[in-house]
């Protein structure tokens, strides 16, 4: 990979401020705008991969586009420079082509190499993480020069992977039903109790679009810098299998099984529903967390199914 992506130059662009987005959309106006981008899913290489690479980028800088116009709080998740050790995604770049992934381990080396196995159906080659300098974590293939500004990252935070990946789990968090904004307020509290996180503040961002009919307050934007979690409303990103899946996990993650135990049982209840990881129905990572006295599994939905099962060997 040579020269600069295009979102990363888009990221260079000033946002507009909620004032101004209003006076150019209306408040309506911006609010679809903002549910619209903020339930694009993660990308998924396609199998004509210089197509599918075109494509996305196209896709990514189109969302950017409309981020860098409403100027909300979806900004700071595409476009705000925090430090890469802060961030909950990576973007693997394999053969060329670019697909960001929830971040699991913590070690964004070790998750893009598994999703490398997925893709190519082979063992990656020796990678190396790096915070690209624009809030982001990129993956490259040691053998790849990285671009001026990138400097290696050993590490994200796990705590901030977790406390994510419970917010916008469909099993037990705020994609889990249609939660008004009070109720998604005392969940996200539960979630920064949980993590250890307590001296953070939780918001709700416009509560009365939120209170709009028919729409749930399902999105959670984690800022580590100013020790936030802004709540926002926007459609349920499970549905149809997703969440008949979650129904099935939802009283595995109840019990109290070790990791591979609980690993066995996801597999058993996606095969149930005529998913397997071989067909990419589903995406599972696993977590050994010997610090767990029972695993965790989290489902979130972008695009695809990320189940991920975090727990101790034994």
């Amino acid at each position: 990979m040579s020269g600069r992506s295009s979102i990363d130059s888009l990221r260079r662009l000033s946002p507009a401020s909620d004032a101004e987005a209003a006076a150019v959309f209306g408040v309506t106006g911006r609010e679809e705008l903002l549910e619209a981008v903020t339930g694009l899913p993660f990308g998924r290489r396609g199998q004509v991969r210089r197509a599918t690479h075109r494509r996305r980028r196209l896709v990514l800088a189109v969302a950017a586009v409309v981020v860098v116009a409403i100027g909300t709080a979806a900004t700071w998740v595409v476009l705000h420079k925090a430090p890469g050790r802060e961030t909950t995604s990576v973007e693997c770049v394999i053969k060329g082509v670019d697909a960001i992934i929830p971040s699991s381990s913590g070690n964004p080396a070790a998750d893009c190499a598994a999703e490398w196995l997925r893709e190519e159906g082979a063992v990656a080659p020796p990678l190396r993480a790096y915070a690209n300098g624009f809030g982001g974590v990129t993956v490259l293939p040691r053998s790849e020069k990285p671009p001026a500004g990138y400097k290696p990252l050993r590490a994200q935070d796990v705590a901030l992977i977790e406390l994510q990946g419970s917010l916008d789990d469909v099993i037990d968090g705020l994609n889990s039903a249609c939660l008004d904004p009070a109720a998604a307020t005392r969940l996200a509290k539960a979630k920064l109790a949980q993590f250890g996180f307590t001296d953070w503040t939780v918001s709700v961002r416009d509560p009365q679009s939120a209170d709009a009919p028919g729409s749930c307050t399902s999105i959670a934007v984690v800022d580590p810098a100013a020790r936030t979690v802004t709540l926002i409303a926007g459609g349920p990103s499970a549905g149809g299998t997703s969440l008949e899946l979650a129904h099935k996990l939802r009283p595995i993650a109840q019990s109290c099984e070790p990791l591979r135990a609980a690993v066995a049982s996801v597999r058993a209840a996606a095969s149930s529903l005529g998913l397997s990881e071989s067909a990419h129905g589903y995406d599972l990572n696993t977590v050994n967390d010997n610090s767990l006295r029972c695993s965790s599994i989290y489902e979130t939905v972008g695009g695809r199914i990320f189940v991920t099962v975090r727990g101790p060997r034994n």
